[in-house]
Protein backbone atom coordinates (compact mmCIF):
# COMPACT_ATOMS: atom_id res chain seq x y z
CA UNK A 1 0.00 0.00 0.00
CA UNK A 2 1.78 3.31 -0.96
CA UNK A 3 1.52 6.03 1.61
CA UNK A 4 2.19 9.74 0.63
CA UNK A 5 3.20 12.26 3.04
CA UNK A 6 2.71 16.08 2.23
CA UNK A 7 2.40 19.05 4.88
CA UNK A 8 -1.29 21.16 5.07
CA UNK A 9 0.24 24.14 6.41
CA UNK A 10 1.92 23.39 10.03
CA UNK A 11 0.89 19.82 10.05
CA UNK A 12 1.97 16.39 8.22
CA UNK A 13 -0.55 14.43 6.99
CA UNK A 14 -0.52 11.12 5.56
CA UNK A 15 -2.62 9.78 2.30
CA UNK A 16 -3.23 6.25 2.58
CA UNK A 17 -6.22 3.80 0.53
CA UNK A 18 -7.31 4.15 3.59
CA UNK A 19 -8.10 7.61 3.99
CA UNK A 20 -6.04 10.42 5.68
CA UNK A 21 -4.22 10.32 8.79
CA UNK A 22 -2.46 13.82 10.65
CA UNK A 23 0.67 12.03 11.31
CA UNK A 24 2.25 15.29 13.23
CA UNK A 25 0.03 16.63 16.02
CA UNK A 26 -0.63 20.73 15.07
CA UNK A 27 0.67 23.72 18.04
CA UNK A 28 -3.07 24.82 18.72
CA UNK A 29 -2.36 27.87 20.73
CA UNK A 30 -5.33 28.46 23.08
CA UNK A 31 -6.51 32.24 22.48
CA UNK A 32 -7.01 34.38 25.22
CA UNK A 33 -10.64 35.36 25.26
CA UNK A 34 -10.89 34.15 21.64
CA UNK A 35 -14.05 31.60 21.28
CA UNK A 36 -13.37 28.03 21.57
CA UNK A 37 -12.99 26.37 18.21
CA UNK A 38 -14.26 23.10 19.37
CA UNK A 39 -17.53 24.34 20.10
CA UNK A 40 -18.03 25.05 16.58
CA UNK A 41 -21.25 22.99 15.15
CA UNK A 42 -20.48 20.39 12.69
CA UNK A 43 -23.14 18.99 10.28
CA UNK A 44 -23.44 16.83 7.48
CA UNK A 45 -24.94 19.53 4.56
CA UNK A 46 -26.59 16.29 2.54
CA UNK A 47 -28.39 13.99 5.28
CA UNK A 48 -28.54 17.27 7.82
CA UNK A 49 -27.15 15.20 11.07
CA UNK A 50 -24.65 16.64 13.12
CA UNK A 51 -21.01 15.11 12.69
CA UNK A 52 -19.59 14.12 16.10
CA UNK A 53 -15.40 13.22 16.09
CA UNK A 54 -13.12 13.50 19.09
CA UNK A 55 -12.30 15.77 21.29
CA UNK A 56 -9.62 18.35 19.45
CA UNK A 57 -10.16 17.78 16.35
CA UNK A 58 -12.11 21.01 15.29
CA UNK A 59 -8.95 22.72 16.41
CA UNK A 60 -6.66 20.66 15.24
CA UNK A 61 -8.46 20.56 11.59
CA UNK A 62 -9.05 24.18 11.18
CA UNK A 63 -5.21 25.07 12.69
CA UNK A 64 -3.83 22.54 9.61
CA UNK A 65 -6.14 24.36 7.28
CA UNK A 66 -4.34 27.94 8.15
CA UNK A 67 -7.64 29.05 7.93
CA UNK A 68 -7.86 32.70 10.16
CA UNK A 69 -9.19 31.34 13.30
CA UNK A 70 -9.68 34.98 14.59
CA UNK A 71 -12.06 35.00 12.46
CA UNK A 72 -14.58 32.85 13.61
CA UNK A 73 -17.19 32.78 16.58
CA UNK A 74 -20.50 31.53 17.84
CA UNK A 75 -21.99 32.87 14.46
CA UNK A 76 -20.13 30.20 12.37
CA UNK A 77 -20.23 26.87 11.38
CA UNK A 78 -18.64 23.80 9.74
CA UNK A 79 -20.46 21.98 7.14
CA UNK A 80 -19.50 18.37 5.30
CA UNK A 81 -20.17 17.14 1.95
CA UNK A 82 -21.42 14.03 3.65
CA UNK A 83 -20.48 11.96 6.56
CA UNK A 84 -19.92 8.24 7.69
CA UNK A 85 -23.88 8.36 8.72
CA UNK A 86 -25.24 9.08 5.18
CA UNK A 87 -22.18 7.52 2.64
CA UNK A 88 -20.26 4.85 5.66
CA UNK A 89 -17.18 4.13 3.16
CA UNK A 90 -16.83 7.43 1.58
CA UNK A 91 -13.75 9.39 3.05
CA UNK A 92 -12.37 12.08 3.39
CA UNK A 93 -15.11 14.76 3.60
CA UNK A 94 -14.83 17.92 2.16
CA UNK A 95 -15.31 20.95 4.87
CA UNK A 96 -16.48 24.58 4.72
CA UNK A 97 -16.87 26.91 7.24
CA UNK A 98 -19.95 29.21 7.17
CA UNK A 99 -20.89 31.92 8.67
CA UNK A 100 -24.91 32.31 9.69
CA UNK A 101 -27.34 35.47 9.51
CA UNK A 102 -30.53 36.15 10.26
CA UNK A 103 -32.81 37.44 7.41
CA UNK A 104 -35.54 39.74 7.92
CA UNK A 105 -39.05 39.74 6.06
CA UNK A 106 -37.56 42.75 4.04
CA UNK A 107 -34.44 41.03 2.76
CA UNK A 108 -36.61 37.95 1.50
CA UNK A 109 -38.66 40.34 -0.54
CA UNK A 110 -35.23 41.84 -1.90
CA UNK A 111 -33.84 38.84 -2.81
CA UNK A 112 -36.94 37.26 -4.66
CA UNK A 113 -37.04 40.70 -6.83
CA UNK A 114 -35.35 39.99 -10.56
CA UNK A 115 -32.74 41.27 -10.98
CA UNK A 116 -30.88 41.74 -14.63
CA UNK A 117 -31.61 39.92 -17.65
CA UNK A 118 -29.38 36.82 -17.45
Amino acid sequence: MNTVEFYLDNALVASTGDGFVIKKNVHTPKRAGGYDLDLLYVECRICGKPVLWGNGKTSLLLHASGFDVSLLDAECMILSEGCPQCHPHASPFHLSVVRLTTITPQDLLLLSESKGSA
